[in-house]
């Protein structure tokens, strides 16, 4: 079978396709035939570090997040049969095929098409760690999104609304995606390419603050995003995209006995990042199947053209996520 792979090189990661064995599922797991792939762009972000003068690194499968088919069962699966429809985060998911663990599936909502729901397992996994368990925010408190147009930030949006944060922020630098950040249930755009925007964020919030920002942007809005947080307010950094390093006033940080608290799957367990993928079903399954959440798609790619979609990705043009195609829908 096909597969991409992160290859170490002097001066960083390359992606490469490369024919493979078809994997067999362990105990546990299932082999899914994949559909459809969701793209990240923490997976660009860490590629500068793939270097080859460490010796410890090697060629990994690439992917995250992917839609597909039950085709295999591993011994001891429960609750899942061959022909299932199933989306899910994992290893190696650009890719014909994947294994994963059965509890890292979830039923993908009858009529949903692949792309759609290959959009789904990665951002709003994050989205729902990064508001109800990091957050914690509760029914009537606010929430700014930042970078709302982006995957994690569209998926935020819609948690956020879903669980009745008011007023539900969304930050971005291009008024011209002000319509589509509404419609996913931002009450408020916030323009950040503007001076001043701090002081609309105040009004916006009857001069308290926002009691939960959820950041993808990192360093450059670092200070900023201090200064709109209400008192006890919680400051979640789910991204750096934009820089890893910002300054920040620790008196204001004090002042308003503000958190500031970092998330990532990277060093989590697998324990760990399989109760959170439990959390989410527990939680919004009902609200994917009725459609009162959804995934939002910008564009698909082919397989065959990765680096398109991630030059695409690139741009900052997108509203939602960039989906890789693996194989037609049957």
């Amino acid at each position: 079978m096909k597969a991409v792979f992160a290859v170490p090189t002097p001066v960083g990661g390359v992606y490469e396709y490369r024919e493979i064995p078809m994997p067999a599922p362990r105990a546990g797991e299932v082999l899914v035939r994949i559909y459809a792939a969701g793209t990240n762009r923490g997976e660009l972000i860490q590629l500068p570090a793939l270097r080859s003068d460490n010796p410890a690194l090697r060629p990994m499968r690439a992917g995250i997040e992917f839609a597909g088919e039950v085709v295999a069962l591993g011994e001891g699966v429960g609750g899942w049969s061959t022909g299932d429809r199933v989306m899910g985060r994992g290893p190696g998911c650009y890719a014909e095929y994947t294994t994963v663990n059965q509890r890292a599936l979830m039923r993908i909502p009858d009529g949903m098409p692949w792309a759609e729901a290959a959009a789904i397992p990665n951002v709003f996994i994050t989205a729902h760690d990064a508001i109800v368990t990091a957050a914690a925010v509760k029914a009537g408190e606010s929430v700014m999104v930042t970078a709302g147009s982006s995957g994690v930030g569209t998926a935020a949006l819609q948690v956020a609304r879903w669980l009745g944060a008011k007023p539900v922020l969304a930050t971005t630098r291009s008024p011209a995606k002000a319509a589509a950040l509404r419609a996913l249930g931002a009450s408020e755009i916030v323009d950040t390419s503007k001076p001043g925007w701090v002081n609309e964020v105040a009004t916006m919030t009857d001069n308290r603050g926002v009691d939960a920002i959820i950041d993808q942007v990192g360093g450059p809005m670092l200070p900023d995003n201090i200064a709109a947080l209400a008192i006890k307010g919680r400051l979640v950094s789910v991204g750096r995209n934009a820089a890893r390093v910002g300054y920040c006033d620790m008196d204001e940080v004090a002042r308003k006995r503000a958190s500031i608290i970092g998330v990532t799957f990277r060093t989590r367990t697998a324990e760990e990042t399989l109760i959170a993928g439990d959390r989410f079903a527990a939680d919004m399954t009902k609200a994917l199947v009725s459609g009162a959440i959804k995934p939002v798609i910008d564009r698909t790619f082919p397989f065959e053209r990765l680096a398109d979609a991630h030059r695409y990705m690139l741009s900052d043009a997108q509203i939602g996520k960039i989906v890789l195609t693996v194989r037609d829908a049957r």
